[in-house]
C-alpha cells in the first residue's frame, strides 16, 4: 500500500510591520517580489503589509519561493505546523521597536507560556520546535507583538 505524503506548504517569516524597504529593518522582506515571480502555481501574492502571504490551499511546497527569496525568509514546513513566528530578526529589542511594530523583541512571553516548552529564543527571536509543537496556539495568544502567527486564522488573524 502506498504511504500517503502530507502536502508541504510554504510559510513567510516577516509580519511586515518593518521598513526595510527604507533601510531600517536589515531582516525583513523587502518586497522584491522575488518569490512571486518563482511561484509556477500563482500561491503567492503581495499583502497589504508588503510582505507575500502564501495561499496554503494552492501551495504545494516545492520550494522554488523559498529559494528565490534573498532574505531567506521563505521556509517549507508540514500543514500541520501552522504556527509559527513570523520574524528572525536578530537585533536587540530596543532597535527592533525603533524599526519594526511588529518584529519580535525577545520578550519570552511565548517560552514563559508554551506547556510543552517547544518556544526557544536564538539570536534575539522566537524558534519553535516543531518536533514538540503541538499547535495549540497559546505563544499566538500571548505574543504581544503579534508575530507569532496562526496560518489557519484560529487564534490569531489569518496570515
Amino acid at each position: 500500500m502506498a504511504q500517503k505524503r502530507n502536502k508541504k506548504t510554504a510559510i513567510v517569516q516577516c509580519a511586515g510591520g518593518c521598513h526595510a524597504q527604507e533601510g531600517l529593518c536589515s531582516w525583513g522582506c523587502t518586497g522584491c517580489g522575488s518569490c512571486i515571480e518563482a511561484c509556477r502555481l500563482h500561491a503567492i501574492s503581495m499583502g497589504e503589509n508588503g510582505v507575500p502571504s502564501v495561499n496554503r490551499s494552492v501551495c504545494v511546497g516545492c520550494g522554488l519561493c523559498a529559494k528565490a527569496c534573498p532574505k531567506g525568509l521563505i521556509r517549507i514546513t508540514g500543514p500541520e505546523f501552522n504556527i509559527y513566528p513570523a520574524c528572525v530578526n536578530e537585533a536587540p529589542g530596543a532597535e527592533t521597536r525603533k524599526a519594526c511594530s511588529v518584529g519580535c523583541i525577545a520578550c519570552g512571553i511565548c517560552v514563559k507560556n508554551c506547556p510543552v516548552g517547544a518556544i526557544h529564543l536564538e539570536h534575539n527571536h522566537a524558534v519553535i520546535d516543531e518536533g514538540k509543537c503541538i499547535a495549540c496556539g497559546m505563544c499566538a495568544v500571548k505574543c504581544p507583538r503579534g508575530i507569532i502567527l496562526d496560518a489557519d486564522g484560529i487564534f490569531t488573524e489569518k496570515a
